[in-house]
């Protein structure tokens, strides 16, 4: 789209016999472009540049490339309150006011949330303090900031932009205002529908009027105002219902009447440019524009058979940004021209009984007279005339075209032709075959083509005329043998003695040195080497070489400064060539459909590429591009480009050529400011975050949408654009066009985006948009969390360590509470034994027997119960006996046995909960050796019938009752034998064991009534 805006040049109309006109060129912006409706009712740029238009259907906002459309929505309060827009203002504090005739009137501020940009000021019936009326015509702010609306059916409106209230100063008159202007003084003008003017003083509400517009029907001028406009030397300009222009001078108070013989129309808009001209749209017949200096008017209608004219005749508005940018909106879309651009003479020749003209070379005399060479003979321009001569050129009643002049070293003239070459002498216009060219099939009524380059050189010894004759390789002629030697010569055999590989030689370039080059469609760039015969050495495209030609399709060939070459190619774009080294390199910035080139005397490149102009400059390494007008869609210029001795370039159209001067042609230097449009997160607008220092984001929200804009409308070129997102990437990525960029997944931490613009390819700004963005990554991936992580799986360390040293000192203690009850255990009673042998050995020296045998008995008891005590000791601490249901079975099967043999009746009992529990290996020994302890003394001194134990956990306690209903005891006596028998120390082995497992035993025993003990223990 950005080519509809590039070009905007001022040129001159066609006029072949006398002095041309001043026009102007006009490109178009329509719906085709992305305009929401092609009626366009006012035209503004913002303070950041963008363009902003307001149509028949919606808002919109342009920046050189891409539109942005802001249409009502009736069940949306947040879009703009109509659809018809009819005027714009931006205010001093930068907010963008939008006038509707359906819907009131809009307020936008783009620095606020999205939901929130757009304020309705629409009239509710019945509400005083709303807007009095939803018809708006035009818009326009005072010194005090305050807003003043000129509308239809309800006055002159004000408005509080801070109160928000709206008054009607004046209700005088028809209440129907259609303009609005302030004068030099303050005063509010409002151009009426029938009353003529009203003026209104701002501060006081004070107002003037004519009376005699109070008659409707009285015959007065400017009854109804349509337009007013305040230009800088304080006149009032004035369009009216009567079809006539007003011009009042405030100062002198005198009024002008442009005369209907010089323009009879209604004007709907004005503006003036920098140089003081005014701009009239009118509404049948275009455009208006009136010089103050020469007092004169040029009329500019459409015209539909021209490209470069306004789109339509009823100029609804006129806009003329600072950059000096004309925009006009009409019926039929925005007709667009720039300054910058006029600066390209576009001259069209006279066309003999309507043929089509087309131009194939230039060439100026020692007069300065303009010869061109066209499919229709000669034209001449003489130096300082502006007419044509026209000379149609024959050779045996054959038309003749030209296509090439030249001019050798003697000062002969030839002429390159659809024929032949000729001679040509320039004052007769006579031509001439050069001798014997009827003997040469190919130089003799060339077929189907045309002479398009010579140069001179030697062959043999013989100056000769280098000619390419397009299509049929190369052929020379002979001077001093007086013959031409082509392709169809069977003695000189030049295609394959001169290694010529291709038909189509485009161009033959002699350089200053004298070397000569040849550009060649299929074989790229045709050395000619002079050894002891001259041949073509060819330099082409090759992947393996890095300093090589793009594209072998060589179209034209100049020279610089330096002795280097450079190479246009039509396909691979422009090409540097050192002549020295024989190496290409590729300029990759510019077009690559390029045509003629020529380097300028300042070393800038000027090529043809796409129907314009384009420039590079090899010190800057920018490149710029100029669309040419086109006022007959002819297809722009195309072929070479030729320079005169002045240094003054042209290039040939359709039946037109352009022509400049290459160091008056301004470039517009200044690169676009490039601006942050929006941000979205998942494709939600939240543009308001743009007005942050810093954007912060949780972690979730991690996929953005950057959307940005550089306006641009004045450089000829597209704006390209590159980013950087620090924190994210290490060197700038090129988006070309694309105005937006998106991160997905981005990591917790911080990032500074970073984009930049230009409108000159390989030259980019150093201004540039930036933006912070923070992700705040999860908290498990925050340094707090880390800090945590590390002193918990420090104290994790710690702890396993500590469980380690407490598990093997629990360990240890277990294995010395082992080796402590073994040798407790195994200790005394071997102790016991061995004081029973000894008292066995006396009886047996006494002769006992009976003392001897109950002895022998007593040691074989105390020895059976080590045994058991030990194996019982190792049963406890094996771990596969953790399991309660393990240790249940065991005392169950222990007791069984021995109390059956005593016919002694258990009754073993225990929650099902007990079955679950785990005990770890010390209270597990204890507690089965307690109840071992137990049952072994209701055997041996119980004498019950009934054995009871019951087993249950409560309050994280194991309690185990074991009870008789023997004989008993008495505790306190059997404490004394216990103390004077050398194994009678039951009692007080489960005393000790209850208290190793923190618990307690008790003990109730009366003589005759039978035994209890109870046992209760911590259990986890």
């Amino acid at each position: 789209m950005k080519k509809f805006f590039a070009v905007i040049f001022f040129l001159f109309s066609c006029c072949v016999v006398s002095a041309q006109q001043q026009a102007y060129y006009f490109s178009r912006i329509t719906v085709q472009n992305g305009l929401s409706h092609n009626k366009v009712n006012c035209i503004i740029r913002d303070q950041r540049g963008f363009m902003w238009m307001g149509t028949d259907d919606g808002l919109n906002r342009f920046d050189g490339n891409k539109f942005t459309i802001f249409r009502n929505d009736p069940v949306n309060k947040t879009t703009i309150s109509g659809n018809i827009i009819t005027d714009l203002l931006q205010d001093k504090e930068g907010i963008i006011w939008i006038a509707t005739a359906d819907g009131g009137l809009t307020k936008h501020d783009q620095q606020l949330p999205p939901a929130q940009q757009f304020k309705q000021y629409r009239h509710t019936p019945g509400d005083s303090t709303s807007i009095p009326v939803n018809i708006i015509n035009k818009l326009l702010e005072d010194h005090q900031g305050y807003l003043w609306l000129a509308t239809s059916g309800s006055y002159v409106v004000r408005f509080d932009k801070k109160t928000e209230r709206f008054t009607i100063p004046a209700r005088v008159g028809t209440n129907t205002a259609l303009a609005l202007s302030m004068c030099s003084d303050g005063k509010i003008w409002v151009g009426r529908q029938g009353g003529g003017l009203l003026k209104i003083h701002p501060q006081t509400f004070r107002y003037e009027m004519d009376e005699r517009y109070g008659d409707l029907y009285a015959k007065l001028p400017h009854a109804t105002v349509t337009s007013l406009f305040s230009d800088r030397n304080k006149n009032i300009w004035m369009g009216s219902w009567d079809k006539l222009i007003y011009k009042l001078n405030t100062v002198t108070k005198q009024e002008q009447t442009i005369p209907a013989d010089v323009i009879n129309e209604e004007a709907l808009s004005f503006a003036e440019d920098k140089q003081g001209n005014v701009w009239i749209g009118g509404r049948y017949n275009g455009l208006y524009i009136y010089d103050p200096q020469q007092q004169k008017f040029q009329h500019f209608p459409h015209d539909p058979s021209k490209e470069g004219t306004v789109a339509a005749n009823r100029i609804n508005c006129i806009y003329i940004d600072p950059s000096g940018i004309v925009w006009l909106g009409t019926n039929k879309g925005v007709s667009v021209s720039n300054p910058l651009q006029q600066q390209f003479t576009q001259t069209f020749l006279p066309r003999p009984a309507g043929k089509d003209v087309v131009i194939h070379d230039f060439y100026k005399d020692e007069n300065n007279d303009l010869w061109i060479g066209t499919s229709e003979g000669l034209y001449i321009q003489r130096n300082g005339q502006t007419d044509f001569e026209h000379h149609p050129l024959t050779y045996k009643n054959v038309p003749i075209g030209v296509s090439r002049f030249f001019k050798d070293s003697k000062g002969n003239h030839y002429l390159g032709t659809n024929y032949s070459l000729f001679r040509f002498d320039p004052t007769t216009f006579s031509i001439s075959l050069l001798p014997n060219t009827e003997k040469d099939g190919v130089m003799n009524q060339i077929i189907k083509s045309q002479v398009i380059s010579v140069v001179e050189d030697t062959i043999d010894g013989h100056p000769v005329l280098l000619v390419s004759p397009y299509g049929h390789f190369l052929t020379y002629y002979d001077l001093v043998d007086m013959k031409w030697v082509s392709r169809l010569d069977s003695t000189k055999k030049i295609i394959q003695r001169f290694n010529i590989k291709d038909n189509l030689i485009r161009s033959i370039y002699k350089t200053k040195s004298g070397t000569i080059w040849m550009a060649t469609t299929k074989h790229g760039l045709g050395k000619w080497v002079k050894n002891s015969a001259p041949k073509l050495d060819f330099f082409m495209n090759d992947p393996s070489k890095k300093n090589g030609l793009s594209n072998n399709n060589v179209y034209d060939i100049a020279e610089d400064g330096n002795g280097n070459l450079w190479l246009s190619t039509y396909g691979g774009g422009l090409h540097y060539f050192q002549a020295k080294n024989e190496t290409a390199t590729h300029i990759a910035e510019g077009n690559n459909l390029l045509e003629g080139l020529q380097v300028d005397r300042s070393g800038n490149v000027w090529m043809i590429g796409n129907g314009n102009l384009h420039k590079y400059d090899p010190l800057t390494k920018s490149y710029s591009s100029f669309q040419l007008p086109d006022i007959e869609k002819s297809g722009g210029v195309q072929g070479r480009i030729y320079e005169d001795a002045e240094g003054k370039l042209y290039a040939a159209g359709n039946g037109y050529f352009i022509s400049f001067q290459p160091e008056k042609i301004r470039i517009n230097q200044q690169q676009p400011m490039v601006y942050l449009t929006d941000f979205r997160i998942f494709n939600e607008s939240h543009s308001h975050l743009l007005n942050e220092q810093i954007i912060s984001l949780q972690h979730n929200q991690n996929y953005i949408t950057i959307e940005f804009a550089a306006p641009d409308f004045s450089s000829g070129s597209p704006v390209h654009y590159q980013y950087m997102l620090e924190g994210f990437d290490k060197k700038w990525i090129d988006l070309n066009t694309e105005n937006k960029v998106s991160f997905s997944n981005l990591e917790g931490g911080d990032y500074t985006f970073r984009v930049r613009a230009t409108n000159k390819p390989g030259v980019w700004s150093k201004e540039m948009a930036s933006i912070q963005i923070k992700i705040i990554p999860p908290f498990w991936k925050r340094w707090w969390f880390f800090l945590l992580c590390a002193i918990f799986a420090a104290g994790v360390a710690y702890a396993v360590y500590r469980y380690r040293i407490n598990e093997l000192v629990k360990l240890q203690a277990i294995r010395n509470k082992i080796a402590q009850d073994l040798h407790d255990n195994v200790g005394s009673t071997l102790s016991s034994i061995s004081v029973y042998s000894q008292v066995a050995k006396i009886y047996k020296q006494q002769q006992k027997e009976q003392q001897l045998q109950d002895t022998l008995e007593k040691i074989s008891e105390t020895s059976s119960e080590m045994i058991s005590e030990m194996n019982d000791i190792v049963w406890a601490i094996n771990p596969r006996n953790d399991h309660m249901d393990v240790m249940l079975q065991r005392m169950q099967s222990y007791a069984k046995p021995l109390l059956a043999s005593k016919e002694i009746k258990l009754s073993f009992t225990y929650d099902p909960a007990v079955q679950l529990l785990n005990l770890e290996m010390t209270k597990r020994k204890n507690f089965y050796l307690i109840f071992k302890e137990a049952v072994n003394n209701v055997l041996k001194y119980a004498q019950c019938k009934n054995l009871e134990v019951k087993i249950s956990s409560t309050h994280h306690h194991l309690e185990m009752l074991v009870k008789d209903d023997g004989v008993g005891f008495d505790p306190a006596t059997m404490k004394v034998k216990a103390s004077q028998s050398l194994s009678g120390n039951g009692l007080r082995n489960m005393e000790m064991r209850a208290k190793e497992m923190k618990g307690a035993v008790h003990i109730e025993s009366v003589p005759g009534a039978g035994t209890t003990i109870k046992l209760r223990f911590p259990i986890p």
